[in-house]
């Protein structure tokens, strides 16, 4: 096989990897965004049909918004933090991995053009 007989990484297959790669990013990144210009105290309700609200704050690691509450219970006074979810570092490794994944291929295929 010659090296002018293997696919350059412009191949629509891979360009089509890179846009769905792009999107699901962007969205990911979109969506924390919003979660983040809304992360005041309204948006912080003890239980969904509740008027007691908490303060709400922000995480970077993991992503998200935090929600503390002050509650009082016969007398003795407890903070209840709500967090983000562990899970949303697994969907940053995850984005990361395949990102890098793309880059090597991507370089793989053009050092065999070459």
């Amino acid at each position: 096989m010659h090296k002018t007989d293997r696919k350059s990484s412009t191949s629509p297959l891979f360009i089509g990897w890179v846009v769905l790669w792009l999107i699901t990013t962007a969205s990911w990144i979109a969506l924390l965004g919003l979660e983040w210009y809304t992360s005041g105290p309204v948006f912080c309700p003890l239980t969904p049909d509740s008027s007691v609200y908490g303060t709400g704050g922000w995480s970077w690691f993991p992503p998200g918004r935090v929600c503390s509450w002050e509650v009082t219970v016969a007398g003795d006074t407890f903070t209840i933090t709500e967090e983000p979810p562990l899970a949303r570092l697994g969907v940053l490794t995850l984005l990361a991995l395949w990102g890098a994944s793309l880059v090597t291929l991507g370089r793989r295929r053009q050092q065999g053009t070459e």
